[in-house]
């Protein structure tokens, strides 16, 4: 080698250091690694094809070999970096997703619910019983002295606005279960995908999931925020206890 000329681990790192500087497009260096192997195609010879000891041009087939590998090496590591931010935005996006609809949720929880209760309290002051399902009866006190056909014609219309109130709120109640657990990859055991990455990304969301576990009724939802409340502890506790 000689004097002044870079050590090949010495050129290299050049190589990458002038590579990775970001005024460096990506198709810049996509059109320098097509003209390095273009370059290479053409003194690479052909089968039965002269060739002198030592190759064509040695100097410049070592250059671009080096600069070919460290070009292939710096698209790799911007391709990486580029997943890497598209995973980022994925998990900030299924838990924005994720939040939204439990908020949402929490939101129109109250009004469903003091729609319903005053439908019901009209439908009990009226004589009938009422159902958790929606569903009205009468009671035989009703039917004393009563225009049957009026009186059945009244159930089926209040019942007809309970069961609707009622498949109204459990409805948004499933959805956002739902939607919960398919945007934060919940599954029947461990936990869920999402919780674990946001966890390892240095993001703690437990306090919005705490917020509705406290505030929502008993079910399902319920038990999914308090679930998800101790899926992000144990993750917690994993990565605090990881390897450093």
């Amino acid at each position: 080698m000689s004097d002044g000329e870079a050590e090949p681990a010495e050129a290299h790192e050049e190589y990458l250091e002038a590579f990775r500087q970001p005024g460096v497009s990506h198709d810049q260096l996509r059109d320098l690694l097509d003209a390095v192997n273009g370059f290479l195609d053409t003194i690479t010879p052909k089968e039965g094809e002269y060739v002198p000891t030592g190759g064509w041009a040695p100097e410049s087939t070592a250059m671009a070999f080096q600069i070919g590998r460290a070009v292939e090496q710096v698209l790799s590591e911007r391709e990486d970096a580029e997943q890497e931010l598209l995973r980022r935005r994925e998990i900030r996006d299924r838990l924005v997703a994720a939040l939204d609809a439990v908020l949402d949720c929490l939101r129109t929880l109250p009004e469903l619910a003091e729609a319903e209760v005053s439908l019901g309290t009209t439908t009990v002051n009226e004589g009938f019983q009422v159902y958790e399902d929606g569903s009205v009866r009468t009671t035989p006190d009703q039917e004393i002295d009563a225009d049957l056909g009026a009186l059945e014609a009244r159930r089926a219309d209040l019942e007809e606005q309970m069961t609707a109130a009622v498949a109204h709120r459990n409805a948004l109640v499933d959805d956002t279960t739902d939607l919960v657990r398919e945007r934060l990859g919940v599954a029947d055991v461990g936990i869920p995908w999402v919780i674990l990455a946001a966890t390892q990304g240095g993001l703690d969301v437990s306090e919005p999931f705490e917020f509705a576990a406290h505030h929502l009724p008993d079910g399902e939802l319920r038990d999914l925020m308090v679930q998800l409340v101790t899926d992000i502890e144990l993750a917690r506790s994993l990565e605090e206890g990881g390897p450093e």
